[in-house]
């Protein structure tokens, strides 16, 4: 899970997310709400553990 989390992280600092988003339940991690969420989060400041809970948090809302 980790190698999941470095692409997570690394989207992130490219900015590198999809055009549009999909309004999936539960979002995918390259929507852009996923990853405006994970921003005001400070997820890029955060350890694998806490980008983990983060992220599901992100993507279930």
């Amino acid at each position: 899970m980790a190698k999941k989390m470095g692409g997570v992280r690394r989207k992130l600092e490219s900015g590198k997310v999809k055009k549009k988003c999909c309004r999936d339940k539960p979002r995918c991690t390259t929507c852009p709400t996923v990853a405006h969420r994970l921003r005001k989060a400070g997820a890029l400041k955060l350890d694998d553990a806490a980008l983990r809970t983060a992220l599901a948090k992100a993507r279930r809302w």
